[in-house]
């Protein structure tokens, strides 16, 4: 989440769509006063028993803004007037190829790769029940499952989208994008880790944006 008050705009951060990438390089271009959201422990959390991120995420107005806030929570932070005259945009990726670079990272990030079964894995509901494995980008960028966001760029057409909104908003010149979090799946075909079944599950899960959006498997 990003809300710059000098070029009026909000970045909606929806996960597993370079957002880790894109804040990076639109901080480096906003002004010190805009609010970037981050994780960072601040002080206090050593003395909370509720993790700070959880705080963020569901008590934004005292405890700051989640780098995944919503659009609700960024109005009620900001104000209506505010949120409303912003340029909002955010990116969303294909909800098939997102459920498995979600997957591919999160095995990634434990070590754990070599043992990666997409298929079998999520048709486990032991693993289903005690993995993170349900995004919810939808409510990022809807209000009472209306879409807020002015424009909403593909992750396949990220560099074009982006150069779009830069030019909108008047931030001119090369965004500089590191790569970062990537590279967890040694193949660019996500179809290939479904069978029928997980096929339908994600189809089921993430019906309101592919209906919204017009993804296709």
């Amino acid at each position: 989440m990003i809300i710059s008050h000098k070029y009026k705009f909000i970045f909606l951060r929806t996960e597993k769509t370079a957002g880790t990438s894109l804040t990076a390089a639109l901080e480096a271009m906003v002004d010190p006063g805009d609010v970037v959201a981050d994780m960072s422990r601040p002080g206090w959390a050593k003395f909370s028993p509720v993790h700070h991120g959880a705080l963020k995420r569901k008590l934004p107005q005292l405890f700051g803004l989640h780098v995944h806030a919503t659009a609700a929570q960024a109005k009620a932070v900001i104000g209506a007037a505010k949120f409303n005259s912003y340029f909002k945009f955010a990116v969303e990726r294909n909800p098939w190829d997102r459920q498995a670079s979600l997957y591919f990272q999160r095995k990634n990030k434990r070590g754990q790769d070599g043992d990666a079964d997409f298929d079998r894995d999520m048709k486990s509901l032991l693993f289903r029940s005690t993995e993170y494995v349900r995004l919810n980008n939808w409510s990022i960028y809807t209000i009472n499952n209306d879409i807020v966001a002015d424009e909403i760029i593909r992750y396949e057409n990220l560099d074009a989208g982006l150069q779009k909104i830069l030019a909108h908003i008047g931030l001119m010149g090369a965004l500089n994008m590191p790569s970062l979090r990537s590279g967890f799946r040694d193949d660019e075909d996500y179809r290939r880790h479904y069978s029928d079944a997980t096929r339908a599950m994600v189809a089921r899960w993430y019906r309101k944006e592919i209906d919204a959006l017009g993804f296709a498997f």
